[in-house]
């Protein structure tokens, strides 16, 4: 993406040197709507690479809370085994003490 938008960015500012020289207009004027343009374009380019890259941001923090959801599921269920085998473990020992 970064190498898109440096490869962009690069050629835009080709284009544009290109386009003042031989442009009809004079240099002010030239020079004025070549910056509005600029202005224009890098605010559309900026705004769709950081939806672009919200829209991954959200996918990765939906994909790692799944993940966390089921560690915390499989961690529940382990100690849920866990103590039915320490409950068992200590009824056994406190019937063999018993006798």
């Amino acid at each position: 993406m970064m190498r898109f938008l440096f490869g962009f960015v690069l050629g835009f500012i080709t284009g544009a040197c290109l386009a003042a020289f031989m442009a009809p207009a004079p240099g002010r004027q030239t020079r004025q709507r070549l910056e509005e343009v600029w202005r224009e374009r890098t605010s559309e380019e900026t705004r769709e690479g950081v939806q672009q890259a919200i829209g991954k941001a959200r996918e990765g923090v939906e994909m790692a809370r799944r993940r966390l959801e089921e560690a915390l599921k499989a961690g529940r269920e382990a100690q849920k085994e866990a103590e039915k085998e320490m409950k068992a473990r200590h009824e056994e020992a406190t019937k063999g003490s018993t006798d």
